[in-house]
């Protein structure tokens, strides 16, 4: 049996395992639901039909998403997880042989699913300071079918401006796809404009600040022509029924959503501060902590996979990189017994 290389040299996705008190690896929210809010979801689940399939296009979760951010409910697609979305904008909208580019660092299910779909893909290096590099993008686009990238940025925590998507949007024609799966912690989202460009479209997930991480939900954002293609595209009933009736609940509760928001934002920055600190003291072993338009922080240091063990065998668990450490904004607790190891593992035996 011959299968496809693109096929055979996959591997699956390895996330953490194993036993850790404190997890800080994967950008979840610390706020799990209040107990009031899990017996309202429990009352809803007695009133589903399970023998009745999902609302096809997740009318209900896709208004309660469209009234908490201020757009057309008409201008919006519902996935089960933006990676759901981004699987169908590349098999879909591009095809096999076509030019996407992205940028480096980044969220790697991008050029993961160009590889499936075999597309070309030219990836932009970021500058030193990790930015995007405006004027390679650009450039890069001229011949490019679509660009996407994430902003604010998973895994360094920076983001560009507004007027920075606008002068992208501005020149270039190919499709350009916004990933603000962590807008929700920043001020520069560019969800209002998708009727003004006929070739943007903004992801959003439920996983983050909204804290349904257990409940695959994504959606884009785009105009109805856009939309209109997207949902053709999509399976019929992609999002199962269970997941648009907690979504739904979860996204009307705009006081809860708010106040958990700003609360993980007060303890990003309270993170960075100490890890700023950490970085004065041990320049020799950490390079660099960026001011993050995130829920987690980004070190750069030549020991991260060593410091990464170290935590791990404290049952810290963070996400390690080549070149750097992302650690999540946990609780304060959390963060206590982050910083005490890491103040173990840096200082001079």
């Amino acid at each position: 049996m011959n299968l496809p290389e693109k096929l055979t040299s996959l591997k699956p996705y390895d996330p953490i395992t194993g036993s850790y008190s404190v997890r800080l690896d994967a950008n979840e929210s610390y706020f799990d639901l209040p107990t009031v809010m899990k017996a309202k979801i429990a009352d809803k689940l007695e009133q589903l039909d399970f023998n009745r399939y999902p609302a096809p296009l997740a009318d209900g979760v896709i208004n309660a998403f469209a009234k908490y951010y201020g757009v057309s409910p008409d201008c919006v697609t519902a996935g089960n997880g933006s990676d759901e979305i981004i699987s169908i904008l590349e098999t879909c909208f591009l095809q096999k042989g076509r030019k996407l580019v992205t940028v480096s660092h980044d969220f790697s299910m991008y050029n993961f699913y160009a590889a499936l779909t075999e597309l070309e893909t030219e990836v932009v290096p970021k500058k030193d300071n990790l930015q995007i590099d405006m004027d390679a993008l650009i450039a890069a686009c001229q011949d490019a079918d679509a660009v996407m990238f994430s902003n604010p940025c998973n895994p360094t925590s920076l983001g560009i401006t507004r007027a920075d998507v606008k002068r992208l949007l501005e020149n270039v024609s190919c499709l350009v796809i916004l990933d603000e799966a962590y807008m929700d912690f920043w001020d520069e989202s560019v969800l209002s404009w998708v009727n003004d460009y006929e070739n943007l479209i903004v992801l959003r997930t439920c996983s983050k600040a909204i804290g349904l991480a257990a409940v695959r939900m994504g959606f884009a954002v785009a105009n109805p022509k856009l939309t209109g293609l997207m949902r053709a595209a999509k399976s019929p009933y992609n999002c199962d029924s269970i997941s648009q009736m907690i979504a739904e609940t979860v996204l009307s509760e705009h006081s809860l959503l708010e106040h958990c928001r700003d609360e993980i934002i007060v303890q990003t920055q309270r993170l960075y501060t100490a890890i700023s600190d950490l970085v004065r003291r041990y320049p020799a072993l950490l390079d660099t902590v960026y001011a993050p338009r995130t829920n987690f922080v980004f070190i750069k240091t030549a020991y991260a996979k060593e410091i990464y063990e170290a935590l791990a065998k404290e049952g810290i668990a963070v996400r390690c990189f080549p070149d750097g450490l992302r650690i999540c904004a946990g609780t304060r607790r959390e963060q206590e017994l982050l910083l005490s190891a890491l103040e173990n593992i840096l200082k001079p035996d």
